[in-house]
């Protein structure tokens, strides 16, 4: 061996015995911050940004690793523990789910009905409403020839309880002539006389549409704020 070969070899060594320092200064930091992270457990996560009173599904929420030393007592542990409830208030992705975070959906309370009802999926939902909104429910009622067309709340602040998926709804036009349309199945929680008032007109309007409250917007309007007559004329 010639003296360049015996240098290329020595180097050649030095290098090994340099990779193999290394590698061990590497297992000995990970085991100083594994000692100082301590265990590792799994915690509920969404995956998504979350309104207030959203439904929860299986694709909004995920188990991810993270020490358990930076985990609250209260922290849910399993997606099975969460998946059918609804969001308290409104969350960002990535937050942790704590007990608390979640309710049950809004149920049906003593003295009220579940009531359903298909409205138009553009006009009457368009996408906007969800369970635990509070809504009136609007009537278009045609007129004749002694009574004006007129729109009424025929419910004021109803309490959605789900919104169902878009349906195929056959019908008929202000004409008579057969029409397809799509159906949104919306499920309230009303008193016996709003359930009442709802199935009546649901069987002689002409269109129903649901307005969407505000949060916290529990005003209840006046007698002739709830009504507007066609041909010119309100009362």
């Amino acid at each position: 061996m010639n003296p360049r070969q015996r240098r290329g070899a020595l180097l050649l060594v030095i290098t090994s015995i340099g990779a193999i320092v290394v590698f061990f200064a590497v297992l000995v930091y990970l085991g100083d911050v594994s000692s100082k992270v301590g265990p590792m457990t799994a915690v509920v996560q969404f995956t998504r940004d979350v309104d207030a009173l959203e439904p929860i599904e299986e694709d909004m929420v995920t188990t991810v690793e993270v020490p358990e030393r930076w985990v609250p007592e209260t922290a849910l542990r399993s997606t099975t523990d969460v998946v059918g409830l609804v969001a308290a208030t409104a969350y960002t992705e990535g937050s942790t789910l704590q007990e608390g975070m979640l309710v049950p959906r809004p149920g049906v309370q003593p003295g009220y009905r579940e009531v359903a009802i298909v409205v138009d999926a553009e006009t009457g939902v368009a996408g906007k409403v969800a369970s635990g909104n509070h809504v009136d429910i609007i009537a278009t009622v045609e007129g004749d020839e002694t009574t004006p067309s007129r729109s009424e709340i025929w419910v004021s602040n109803a309490l959605v309880l789900e919104v169902g998926l878009p349906t195929d709804v056959e019908g008929s036009d202000a004409s008579g002539n057969f029409e397809s349309t799509q159906g949104v199945p919306v499920t309230f929680a009303l008193t016996s006389a709003d359930a009442l008032r709802l199935a009546y007109i649901e069987s002689f309007s002409v269109k129903l549409r649901l307005a969407l409250r505000g949060d916290g917007d529990d005003q209840d309007l006046a007698p002739a704020d709830k009504v507007f007559l066609g041909q010119g004329a309100q009362g």
